[in-house]
C-alpha cells in the first residue's frame, strides 16, 4: 500500500492534474499520426457544462472575450448583448431596443464594444454604459461599389483602430474601414484552386461571358494579439483556414484542411487556432497549420455536456478555457484544459519562440502519454539537433516522418564523416586505382589472366545473363540476335525476371528514408509483387495477342525474351541508385530523382527497339502497335475484373445453395 502511495505521489508531482467535477467524456479526441491517419489520443479537454448560470439566451451567435476574461454574448433572439463575469454571471446587457439583427462582437482594449448588425446593416458601438458611441454603415466610397451590398456578420479592430468586417456574400473578400468608417480597401480576398477546367472555364468567359466564376466569400473572422488576422471560408477549394499578414497573404499551407463547415475561428494567446464546425466538432491547430486534436461534435438529442446541436462559435480565454455557443440549445457550454493538453500548449509555446532545448522537458513528458504524437517528435528532433547530436536526432526526425529535418541532422553527420574518413578515402582508391593498372600491365606483359579467361568452361547460361549489358549500348543488335536465337533464353530472361522482382522489392525497402515512399506500415507484399509482376505480363501477352493480328514476325518467346532484357537499365542501375539514395540529403535530391527517371526513360526507348525490330515493323507500325498494346492491357484489366466479379457471384449462389439444403436436411 505504501508502494502504491507513492507512485500516485510522483505521477501527481510529474503529471499535476486540473482540479475539475466528475464528468463523462461522450467523444473521442483524434490527432494525426505520422503517416496522416487519424488516431485516437488522450482528452485534451473536458466539457465542464455550462456557463452562463441564468436562462437568458436563446439563440447565441457570437462569443468574444475580453482581457479581463469577460464573456460577452451576441444573442440574436433577445437582439441585445450579454456580458458574463468568469463565474457565469450576468453583469450587463447592451444594444436592447438598439441592435435589430445582431450577429458579431468585438471589444477593444479600451472596452469599446463594436457589434455586427445584420439587421440594420450597420457597425455599431457602445460604450460600457450601454450608450451608443458611433454607427458605421455602408460606405460611400465609389471604390467599395455601389451595387456592393454591406451586411455586416462578424467585425475585428486592429491596434491601429481600423476595423475588418465580414459582410454577407462579399466576394471581394474583407471590408477595410477606418474609425471613422472611411472604405479603405479589400483584404484578403478568396482565391479558386486552378485546376484544368477553372482553366477552361475562365478562357470561355472571355468571349461568351459563361461560367463566370467568383471566389466564395469569407465566413468568419478572428484577430491575434499581434494584430495577425484570420479567416475561415466555407465552400472553398484550398485556404478553408487563412492566418493573414500585413500585405493579405495567407501564411498557412493552402491545404490545412480537405474539408469541412466552418463557422467560427479563435485564437489563444501562443498562436493556436481553434476553429468550429456547424456540427459541434472542435479542430485545434498549432500557429503553423499542423493538426493537433480533434475532439467534441454533433449532440443526438439526449443534451449531453460536450456535444452540440447546432455550434454557432467557439471562443478561449487567457487560461486556455474554451467556450462554445450552440444557437439551437440557446446555452454557452465551458471546456477546460486537461493535464496533458497543458504539456502540449507549454511546448508548444517554447518551440514556437525558437527554444527546442527548453521545451523538450514537456515533449518527453507528452512522449510518456502518447509516443505517436508526430509534432513531440519533431521538437524532440530539432532540440537534439541544437545540442549537436545528430544521431538521436535522426532518430526522433525519422518517427516524426520530417524529411526536411532529417536532411540536414543527416548532412552533419555525412560532413562529420568526411573530415574524419576523406583522406583515407582517397588513399584507398588511389591505391585501387594503382593495383588496377599494374594487374592490366602485368596481363599486357605476360596474358596470365587474358589466357586463364580464355581457356575458362564455356557456359550458354552465363554467356546469356551477361548479354543484358549488350543492351545499354547496341539494343538493336540484341534484339536481332535474340530473334535469330543466337543470344538469350527462356530461362535467363525468367532469371533476370527473378531478379528484376527481388531488385524492385530491395529498392522499395531500402531507399534512404529521405526518399523513400514506403515503410513497414504500408508495405504488403502481395501488392508490390501484382505492382512489378502484373504490368510487365500484361505487356508480354497484350504485345503478343496485338502483333498477332498485325503482321508481326516477333513469337510470344521472342517477346517474354526481348521485353525482360529490355528492362536492363533497371536490372543494372537501379541498385547502384537505390544505395546512392542513402548517403545523399535534399540539396542533391535532383541526382536521385533524374536518375530514376533516366533510367525507367531508357527502358521505354529500349522497349521501342524491341518492338520494332522482334517484329520487323516499320517506325508507324511500331508507334501503332504501342498503342494498341496499351489499350490491349486495359481491355484485359477490365475483362479480368469483370471475371472477377461474376466469379464471386458464382461462389455466393453456390454457398448460398448449399447452405440452404444443408438447412433443409
Amino acid at each position: 500500500m505504501k508502494k502504491t502511495l507513492l507512485i500516485i505521489a510522483f505521477c501527481l508531482f510529474v503529471f499535476p492534474l486540473q482540479t475539475y467535477a466528475a464528468v463523462s467524456i461522450p467523444y473521442p479526441t483524434l490527432t494525426e499520426n505520422v503517416d496522416g491517419t487519424e488516431v485516437q489520443t488522450q482528452t485534451t479537454f473536458l466539457p465542464l457544462g455550462q456557463f452562463q448560470q441564468d436562462s437568458s439566451l436563446i439563440n447565441p451567435e457570437d462569443l468574444f472575450i475580453d482581457h479581463s476574461n469577460h464573456v460577452y454574448v451576441v444573442d440574436s433572439g433577445t437582439k441585445s448583448v450579454f456580458k458574463f463575469n468568469q463565474q457565469g454571471e450576468k453583469v450587463e446587457e447592451f444594444g436592447a431596443g438598439v441592435l435589430q439583427q445582431p450577429t458579431g462582437v468585438f471589444v477593444t482594449p479600451e472596452d469599446e464594444i463594436f457589434v455586427a448588425d445584420y439587421g440594420a446593416s450597420k457597425i455599431i458601438q457602445f460604450n460600457q454604459e450601454n450608450e451608443v458611441v458611433n454607427e458605421l454603415g455602408k460606405p460611400d466610397s465609389p471604390l467599395f461599389g455601389e451595387r456592393s451590398a454591406f451586411k455586416p456578420t462578424n467585425v475585428v479592430i486592429d491596434r491601429r483602430g481600423n476595423l475588418y468586417v465580414i459582410s454577407e456574400g462579399s466576394t471581394n473578400g474583407i471590408i477595410q474601414l477606418s474609425q471613422d468608417g472611411e472604405f479603405l480597401g479589400y483584404y484578403g480576398v478568396n482565391r479558386t484552386q486552378n485546376a484544368v477546367t477553372s482553366v477552361l472555364r475562365d478562357m470561355l468567359s472571355i468571349d461568351s461571358g459563361l461560367f463566370m466564376r467568383n471566389p466564395p466569400a469569407p465566413q468568419n473572422i478572428a484577430i491575434d494579439e499581434k494584430g495577425l488576422i484570420y479567416s475561415i471560408t466555407q465552400g472553398a477549394e484550398i485556404e478553408r483556414i487563412k492566418k493573414l499578414n500585413v500585405a493579405g497573404d495567407n501564411m498557412l499551407p493552402i491545404d490545412i484542411v480537405e474539408e469541412g463547415t466552418f463557422v467560427d475561428i479563435t485564437v489563444d494567446k501562443n498562436g493556436n487556432m481553434f476553429v468550429i464546425d456547424n456540427e459541434g466538432t472542435i479542430f485545434e491547430f498549432d500557429s503553423f497549420g499542423n493538426l493537433l486534436f480533434m475532439f467534441s461534435g454533433p449532440d443526438d438529442g439526449d443534451n449531453r455536456w460536450g456535444l452540440s446541436q447546432q455550434a454557432s462559435s467557439i471562443a478561449v480565454d487567457s487560461n486556455g478555457f474554451l467556450y462554445v455557443a450552440d444557437r439551437e440549445r440557446g446555452l454557452i457550454q465551458r471546456f477546460g484544459p486537461t493535464a496533458f493538453m497543458n504539456e502540449v500548449h507549454a511546448g508548444i509555446a517554447l518551440f514556437k519562440e525558437g527554444l527546442y532545448i527548453e521545451s523538450r522537458e514537456y515533449w518527453e513528458n507528452v512522449l510518456n502519454l502518447n509516443s505517436s504524437f508526430g509534432l513531440a517528435h519533431t521538437t524532440m528532433g530539432r532540440a537534439y539537433f541544437k545540442e549537436q547530436r545528430y544521431d538521436e536526432a535522426l532518430e526522433q526526425y525519422e518517427l516524426a516522418q520530417d524529411r526536411a529535418g532529417y536532411s540536414d541532422a543527416f548532412w552533419e553527420l555525412r560532413h562529420t564523416w568526411l573530415q574524419k574518413y576523406l583522406g583515407i578515402a582517397i588513399i584507398v582508391l588511389i591505391a585501387l586505382m594503382i593495383g588496377w593498372s599494374a594487374l592490366k600491365y602485368t596481363d599486357r606483359k605476360t596474358g596470365i589472366i587474358s589466357n586463364a579467361w580464355e581457356k575458362r568452361p564455356a557456359s550458354r547460361l552465363v554467356s546469356d545473363l551477361a548479354f543484358v549489358g549488350y543492351f545499354l549500348k547496341h539494343p538493336i543488335d540484341g534484339f536481332y540476335y535474340i530473334r535469330k536465337q543466337q543470344k538469350g533464353s527462356v530461362l535467363s530472361a525468367s532469371l533476370l525476371y527473378a531478379a528484376l522482382i527481388l531488385i524492385y522489392l530491395y529498392s522499395r525497402l531500402q531507399t534512404g528514408f529521405i526518399f523513400s515512399t514506403v515503410n513497414e506500415s504500408n508495405f504488403v507484399l502481395v501488392r508490390e509483387l501484382l505492382i512489378v509482376i502484373g504490368p510487365v505480363l500484361l505487356f508480354i501477352i497484350s504485345n503478343y495477342l496485338v502483333s498477332t493480328i498485325n503482321d508481326g514476325q516477333g513469337r510470344f518467346k521472342d517477346i517474354y525474351i526481348g521485353t525482360i532484357y529490355a528492362l536492363a537499365p533497371y536490372l543494372i542501375f537501379m541498385v547502384p541508385v537505390t544505395l546512392l539514395s542513402n548517403v545523399i540529403t535534399l540539396n542533391e535530391s535532383f541526382i536521385f530523382e533524374y536518375s530514376v527517371v533516366l533510367i525507367y526513360g531508357w527502358c521505354v526507348i529500349i522497349l521501342y527497339f524491341m518492338i520494332k525490330e522482334i517484329h520487323n515493323y516499320m517506325i508507324s507500325e511500331t508507334f501503332r502497335n504501342i498503342f494498341l498494346t496499351i489499350f490491349g492491357m486495359i481491355m484485359l484489366v477490365l475483362i479480368g475484373f469483370i471475371l472477377y466479379i461474376l466469379l464471386n457471384q458464382v461462389i455466393d449462389f453456390l454457398f448460398s445453395v448449399v447452405s440452404e439444403v444443408i438447412i433443409r436436411v
